[in-house]
């Protein structure tokens, strides 16, 4: 009896002295959801509820997400801490929500289900499906002229100044010379860039219904164009692009790619010029990259200080948040990455000059903060 006191005393002071080594190495490296993170990105949080998103759309302090269950609003005034106010349960598919949902924060404009639903979300705490119109779906509709209008990525023209009575009144493709259509972009108040090959630069500022093509940009290739952003309200000299491509590999030349455009001097040449390109590179997650993917590139944001060069958050699946930094003469080099594991970024939004929302189809929302220079 007395060998087994010894023996249990004995191990109550191994498991002890094991316990308090244990809880040392937990106060020094905390635990938390698993990343691989550049020195100039810190993770803050991870709302873990809005997963399986392909993206949202900040305005005026509000963040308006959607998933495969919901229409979701946030104050994102104070942005490490969000405060979601009001959803609205979408009549949407099991899967792969509306991308980049897009609202003048009075009216939202989702398709799906082959339809195209208009919501009301001026009281944030209660959205409200106040008009349809069936067959309107398509990949993503955008807001034209302080959502008077919609612009389907396909071509459709909505006339929402009734938003409780939607209707179809054109097509902005209609004798253009672009096919492939994934998203439509206001660039400055009707003024477009369709996300098209060739991409081209649209005046609806007269007329809405049959707009006025002014300018094209042919990429060099076939490439699909997923995606475009005119920083400075279509005034700076870099037209920002990406693209998007099926996986295994994003380091492969035909991947899809991040892209600047020089704009300077269209209004006589009616063109717009690639300068450069850049693609991720696979490998290691200790590195930063990733081995294997299911797609290369998606949504993308330029820093507020964006001007003839800066910075720019880009999700890229498997990849994470990208941070990119464009030069004066347009050059593309990575500044910075968050990787997470096992996710799959989808977009990425600043929601003021250092604040990230990476939005990820697995974990929902991590906020981030960049502490490099803008």
């Amino acid at each position: 009896m007395k060998i087994l006191r010894v023996s249990a005393a004995l191990v109550a002071t191994v498991l002890l002295s094991t316990a308090q080594t244990a809880r040392a190495v937990i106060d020094e490296h905390p635990p938390g959801p698993g990343y691989f993170a550049s020195d100039n990105v810190e993770w803050i949080t991870t709302l873990p509820i809005e997963t399986d998103s392909s993206g949202a759309r900040l305005l005026d302090e509000y963040l308006y997400i959607t998933t495969a269950r919901w229409l979701a609003i946030y104050d994102v005034s104070n942005p490490t801490m969000p405060e979601r106010l009001g959803t609205a349960v979408l009549p949407q598919q099991p899967q792969f929500s509306e991308e980049d949902v897009d609202t003048n924060g009075k009216i939202l404009l989702i398709g799906t289900l082959g339809n195209l639903y208009v919501y009301d979300v001026e009281e944030k705490t209660n959205p409200t499906q106040i008009g349809m119109l069936p067959g309107a779906d398509q990949h993503t509709i955008s807001c034209i002229l302080d959502c008077r209008y919609g612009y389907g990525s396909g071509g459709l023209i909505i006339d929402l100044r009734d938003p409780t009575n939607p209707k179809e009144v054109g097509n902005w493709g209609d004798g253009m010379p672009a096919s492939s259509g994934h998203d439509v972009t206001e660039v400055a108040p009707g003024l477009v860039v369709t996300s098209t090959n060739p991409m081209m630069l649209l005046d609806a500022r007269k007329n809405p219904v049959r707009p006025r093509l002014l300018a094209l940009g042919p990429p060099k290739d076939d490439r699909f164009i997923h995606s475009n952003a005119w920083p400075q309200t279509a005034k700076d000299k870099f037209l920002l692009v990406g693209g998007e491509t099926g996986g295994p590999f994003c380091g492969e030349e035909d991947a899809g790619a991040f892209m600047t455009w020089d704009t300077t001097g269209y209004q006589k040449t009616h063109t717009f010029r690639m300068i450069d390109e850049y693609r991720v590179t696979d490998g290691l997650p200790t590195d930063g990259n990733a081995t294997v993917h299911t797609f290369c590139t998606h949504w993308f944001e330029v820093h507020p200080k964006f001007r003839n060069g800066g910075l720019v958050a880009m999700a890229w699946y498997e990849h994470g948040t990208r941070f990119l930094r464009v030069s004066k003469k347009g050059r593309i080099s990575e500044d910075g990455y968050f990787l997470p594991v096992g996710g799959a970024t989808s977009a990425a939004y600043w929601i003021n000059e250092e604040i990230v929302y990476a939005v990820d189809y697995q974990r929902g929302i991590d906020i981030l903060r960049y502490t490099g220079k803008p």
